[in-house]
């Protein structure tokens, strides 16, 4: 009868032991994906025509479709493109 009382015992222990990690795992997940956060944080990356580089779209410079990195970079480019 022992036996069985501490077998029962240890299962309960293991089952409030899983449950309240389950918990605090799904209590970290939500505050790592909130909305607000991420979408604050996203933004788009454009590659420069001229030398690959990826800018913020907002610091972008764009003629024509063509994205740079830089005033210098869109020049040379339409330099040598407009041939």
């Amino acid at each position: 009868m022992g036996l069985i009382r501490l077998l029962i015992i240890a299962a309960l222990i293991y089952l409030a032991w899983r449950v309240v990690k389950n918990l605090l795992s799904q209590a970290s997940g939500r505050d790592n994906s909130s909305p607000d956060r991420s979408s604050q944080d996203t933004q788009a990356m454009l590659k420069c025509a001229q030398c690959g580089v990826h800018v913020p779209a907002p610091e972008a410079f764009t003629h024509n479709g063509h994205h740079f990195c830089c005033q210098e970079h869109q020049r040379l480019y339409l330099e040598h493109h407009d041939r």
